[in-house]
Formats: structure tokens, sequence, C-alpha cells
């Protein structure tokens, strides 16, 4: 079974559309929320615990059950690392984990602002890169034993959360040191994250699908 390229077969593009429709959506009522047409703040796709934040969680949500159930079905320790790596996406967006980690290792260690980023956002890189570490450290070891099949869409499953850090930590970044485009890099930011992680669902329902009991019973009829 190949599970290396993308099958647009009805039920996965339809998913995929959905949720790319549901994040226009959300950037669209954010634009309508800034011109003052709307009033609550959760509209805003960019602040803490809105609408679309809550939908992203739901998507990291389903990424976690998605690559558990194909753990469990292919018997790979390396879909289960996945997993363990978007748990941690959902936690930290949720509960704020770098952002209060951070905060105490500012404090504790007196960081200090540098290249127009605050003391703040240093101690956010530096919890980041050190969960990330461990992470993918899990990830690597599983990667040495997998299946190369296994491998190729760990390559995939790569590219794609190097997207949602480009926009997370790069976009992120400059969204605090320049001194403009606030708006428009918050948009770029958020609506950047939730269409990549659309896609990271799309790519695992995919593999899900794919390899599903039925589809093969069709297949070998």
């Amino acid at each position: 079974m190949n599970l290396l390229k993308w099958k647009f077969t009805y039920p996965v593009t339809v998913l995929f559309a959905l949720l790319l429709m549901a994040d226009l959506g959300f950037a669209l009522v954010h634009v309508v929320y800034k011109f003052n047409y709307l009033s609550h703040p959760h509209f805003s796709i960019d602040r803490d615990g809105s609408y679309a934040e809550v939908y992203q969680y739901l998507k990291e949500f389903w990424i976690v059950c998605l690559l558990l159930l194909i753990a469990v079905r292919e018997k790979a320790v390396i879909y289960l690392a996945w997993a363990f790596i978007f748990l941690y996406m959902l936690a930290d967006d949720s509960m704020r984990i770098h952002e209060m980690v951070g905060g105490i290792l500012t404090r504790s260690y007196q960081l200090q602002p540098v290249f127009g980023l605050r003391a703040q956002d240093i101690g956010e890189l530096l919890i980041t890169g050190l969960v990330a570490a461990v992470l993918f450290s899990f990830l690597f070891l599983a990667y040495y034993f997998a299946s190369p099949t296994a491998r190729r869409v760990t390559h995939y499953l790569l590219l794609l959360v190097a997207g949602i850090a480009f926009f997370g930590i790069v976009v992120d970044m400059l969204h605090v040191a320049l001194p403009w485009g606030k708006s428009l890099f918050a948009l770029i930011e958020d609506g950047g994250e939730m269409a990549i992680m659309s896609l990271v669902v799309g790519y695992c329902f995919s593999l899900l699908y794919r390899h599903s009991p039925a589809l093969q019973a069709n297949s070998v009829r």
C-alpha cells in the first residue's frame, strides 16, 4: 500500500475543502472585525481563546487521534512519536506553556532584549527549542527503526511542521520586531498556521483512509 502521495479520493477531498473553507471563513470574519463591523473580541483570529483558535485546537486533537489510529494499525512507533509532537502543540496552544515557562526563564535568568525581540520572546524561543529537541529526539530514534514507507511519510510531515514553525515562530517574531504591519502579520501568521494544520489533518486522514479495511476490500474486487 503506497501511503506516500496525497490521493484525492472523494471523502479526503471533501474533508480538506471543508477545513480550508472554514479557515477562510475565520480569516474573513477577522477582517470584518478589524473594520469594526463586529464587536465581540473572539471574532479576532489572533486573540487568545478566539473562535478560530478553538477550531485550531480541534484540528490538533483530530491529528493526534488519527496518528494514534495509524500507529495502532501499522504497529509503528514513529506515528506515536508524531502523535506526541502534535499533542504538545495542542497543550501549548491551549495552555500557553511556552509563554508561561518562557516568562519564568526570563525572570530567573534575567534575559535581555535582542534584535528587536523582547526578553519574553527570547525565553519563549528557548523553551520551544528545548521541548522540540526532546520530542524530535524521540522521533529520530523511531525513524531509525521505521520502515521505508513510514520514513517517507515522516519527510512529508516534517515539511508540514516546518511550515507551521515558519508561520508560528518566524512570522510571529517579525510581527513583534517590526514596527509596522501588525494587523497584516497577525493575519498571515494565524491564517497560515490554520491552513497548514488543515493540510496536516487532510494528509493524516488520507493515510488512514487509504489503509482502511473497507477500501482494501473494494480494491480487491
